[in-house]
């Protein structure tokens, strides 16, 4: 008989989901991503073909504009008899009064840059004083539309300067004899406030031409491109058939989508262009989403398989890998316990077996080891002390008689500051024992950081005496010094304060170090009492907490570049050292 592969159930389950949670997403996406691009193009063609009329509308308005500024021009007595003038002596009678005109024509007409009369001597006046050069080929044409316009790209020029022009020219008739051709009359406009219409509508990178009949660019925002033949509409374009409509070209290997508008009064073609990047930005959108998405069913996934195998598969391989150990007479064994199914209850079952075997056999074994370890740590805590006392006091003795005085009174502080920190084992002390440790701890600084931490200590008499927490004043002196002068740099001062106010023993130690922030004092409060000190800031907290409530413990007070305050409540309370431990556990 033929063996089948194995085929896990987790392998199963797994490509299930991932077949279940990920071609939905695929199909969904797909369809999402045409639609979108399809729609958005339609939108796209639809808006910049709104912002063509836009645009058209505006230049119908200065083609008006121009219009009648030439037939005032054309009926103006003054113009007619300066063009008319036999000779130079008699036109040089009306220059004035025509420049005057001229320029009251051009007023308040920014996009009008200037105005341009020549007679049929081919001698010219411009109102700006620009040099006009007309092609003969341009004087012909106006001449044959017999007073009609027509315009084209120009440049003239103003003190070297060249300047961009979309200009209208129209031959000048006697209005008394209309076969009679006085000159002609050109009106420049600025092919740059053409291109500012073009700004104002654009939509992101487009590219906006105005092109006229002949398939000359009058005005583009790229300005260079002014004057020159458009070269960038594929043959199917369709803008010589129809007065709206869109096409598709490619420039510089990039995409684009066309869309054109004729102007019925000139027959001029506005044409935008936009890459398809822009247009497929929503696709790409939709894209990033369903690679999300994938990603997301695949997290979804892998979590399903490995919870099911953690919460069925595992639990059930495990009990039977623990059956093996109890087998083998190992009983220190048991499971987690987790979940509220038979699985649950079979583990919990389990532990309790194993355990219950496992205290049974190991209940006096137990016991005498744990006898002896508390035998050998009391012995310990008597041993160190006084060998540490020992040495301290040889060392001390040393110094004294190598006259080394500074040496040997460093080693009593320091004698002095195990001892009394020590106590005997005891929880409590009082203030007068605290002052005195902390002045063996300060005396050890200030060797230590010589003139540069300097320390004051303001104790009230009447609280000497009072039973108070042990090791509370020098872990936090430790910790101005470490994080408040250290930190801040040069020299610095801690002032230490004991006195009392109202039912309460305050210490109040400040510093003008270097401070911290509201999370920063957080973190020092919250502090566990296993790092840096033995005694951590936390473990200060919860003592005094412990042994006199929760009204009473550590506070602080900071400003970073300031200084720090630490205040410290405890209840104010006199008696012997002995009597307050006795009657501590009971508060």
């Amino acid at each position: 008989m033929r063996t089948q592969r194995f085929f896990s159930l987790r392998s199963k389950i797994m490509l299930f989901s991932i077949v279940l949670a990920v071609f939905p997403v695929l199909t969904v996406s797909g369809f999402s991503y045409v639609e979108s691009v399809r729609v958005v193009r339609n939108q796209r063609i639809d808006l910049n073909l709104a912002n063509a009329r836009q645009i058209a509308d505006s230049l119908d308005m200065i083609i008006n504009d121009v219009n009648t500024i030439s037939l005032n021009l054309i009926q103006n007595r003054d113009v007619a008899a300066y063009l008319s003038a036999a000779d130079s002596e008699s036109r040089q009678r009306y220059y004035s009064r025509v420049l005057s005109i001229l320029n009251d024509q051009a007023f308040n007409k920014n996009y009008i840059y200037s105005i341009y009369l020549q007679d049929l001597g081919e001698t010219g006046i411009d109102n700006r004083g620009a040099v006009n050069l007309v092609p003969d080929d341009r004087l012909l044409q106006a001449k044959a539309q017999a007073g009609k316009d027509s315009w084209y790209f120009d440049s003239v020029f103003v003190q070297n300067k060249e300047v961009n022009v979309i200009s209208m020219i129209r031959d000048i008739r006697d209005i008394n004899h209309v076969n009679r051709s006085l000159g002609i009359l050109k009106i420049n406009v600025l092919e740059s406030s053409v291109r500012d219409l073009y700004r104002a509508n654009r939509q992101d990178n487009s590219l906006f031409y105005l092109v006229d009949q002949e398939g000359v660019i009058l005005s583009a925002l790229a300005g260079e491109q002014a004057g020159s033949r458009m070269k960038l509409l594929p043959p199917d374009s369709g803008m010589n058939l129809r007065p709206e409509g869109f096409f598709n070209t490619v420039i510089g290997g990039e995409n684009y989508l066309g869309v054109f508008y004729r102007m019925e009064t000139q027959r001029w073609n506005i044409v935008e262009l936009t890459p398809y990047g822009q247009i497929e930005q929503p696709g790409r959108v939709i894209q990033r989403v369903t690679v999300i998405s994938i990603a997301a069913s695949l997290a979804v996934c892998f979590a399903f398989i490995l919870l099911f195998a953690a919460r069925v598969l595992e639990p059930l391989k495990q009990i039977r890998v623990l059956m093996r150990q109890i087998e083998r007479e190992n009983f220190n064994i048991g499971m987690e316990v987790r979940g509220n199914d038979e699985i649950t209850l079979l583990a919990r079952s389990f532990n309790r077996m194993s355990n219950r075997l496992n205290e049974l056999i190991n209940e006096v074994h137990v016991s005498k080891i744990r006898q002896k370890e508390a035998e050998l740590k009391a012995l310990e805590e008597q041993i160190h002390p006084h060998f540490l006392y020992n040495t301290l006091d040889v060392i001390y003795w040393m110094s004294r008689m190598e006259k080394a005085f500074e040496t040997s009174a460093m080693i009593n502080a320091l004698s002095q500051l195990f001892r009394i920190g020590l106590n005997s084992g005891s929880r409590f002390t009082t203030v007068g024992k605290e002052v005195e440790h902390i002045r063996h701890y300060i005396l050890i600084q200030q060797k230590r950081y010589e003139e540069t931490v300097e320390f004051a200590i303001h104790v009230d008499p009447e609280t000497l005496d009072c039973r108070v927490t042990k090791m509370v004043l020098q872990p936090i002196v430790e910790n101005a010094i470490r994080h408040g002068m250290e930190r801040k740099g040069g020299s610095g001062r801690i002032d230490i304060r004991i006195f009392r106010e109202d039912g309460d023993l305050v210490y109040q130690v400040s510093d003008n170090g270097a401070g911290a922030g509201a999370d920063a004092v957080q973190k020092l409060l919250d502090r566990p009492a296993a790092e840096g000190l033995g005694l951590g800031l936390k473990n200060i907290h919860d003592r005094i907490r412990l042994n006199h409530g929760s009204r009473y413990g550590v506070k602080f007070e900071s400003t970073p570049g300031r200084g720090t305050t630490v205040t410290v409540r405890q209840p104010f309370g006199k008696g012997a050292e002995l009597d307050a431990e006795s009657h501590g556990g009971r508060r």
